[in-house]
């Protein structure tokens, strides 16, 4: 009889501690990917004012402070990448191709997403064209689900641990009323 208590008790709570997690995440990771492409498009706005008065010493400045965080690309009406925050401009290849290059250019401003199985991120890059038909893109990435699920399995092991003891002691009382 405790046995079948006890299973009962564990199997609800970790129905309970699953929906909890999915329920969870989900809402964090849609709330904070919504915030961070917000600031992104911000930062992009803050950045091309800078670089139409400064051009590349503003980015050259830049080099090494957003190396962590954000990556800033100025780029030629014809792919060709003019400057760069991270990696030097001549390593880089044409990036005319580039979905959101190519919707700045034809619109004014660009988006794209594009995910990364070998990191397990997904990137987001945000372009828009600058008064002289060059395209600034700003991009930063971002950990997918189950990066974020694997940062949190300490957390959810400790708390399946709970759950199976509090769960084997609430199966012994209520079978010994039984």
């Amino acid at each position: 009889m405790t046995k079948k208590i006890f299973r009962s008790f564990m199997l609800s709570a970790v129905a309970v501690l699953l929906a909890g997690v999915v329920i969870v995440m989900t809402c964090l990771y849609s709330y904070f990917a919504s915030v961070q492409e917000s600031q992104l498009q911000d930062q992009l706005q803050l950045a091309a004012a800078a670089v139409e008065t400064e051009g590349t010493d503003y980015l050259n400045k830049l080099k090494g402070l957003t190396a962590d965080r954000y990556r800033l690309t100025w780029i030629a009406p014809d792919g060709a990448v003019l400057c760069d925050t991270k990696r030097d401009a001549e390593s880089l290849e044409n990036h005319g191709d580039r979905t959101e290059v190519r919707e700045a250019l034809r619109t004014g401003s660009g988006h794209s997403t594009r995910y990364s199985s070998t990191l397990l991120e997904k990137t987001s890059y945000y372009a828009r064209r600058m008064p002289d038909g060059t395209v600034l893109r700003i991009s930063i990435s971002r950990a997918t689900v189950g990066m974020l699920l694997l940062g949190m399995l300490p957390a959810i092991l400790l708390t399946a641990a709970v759950a199976l003891i509090l769960s084997g002691l609430l199966a012994s009382r209520v079978s010994k009323r039984i």
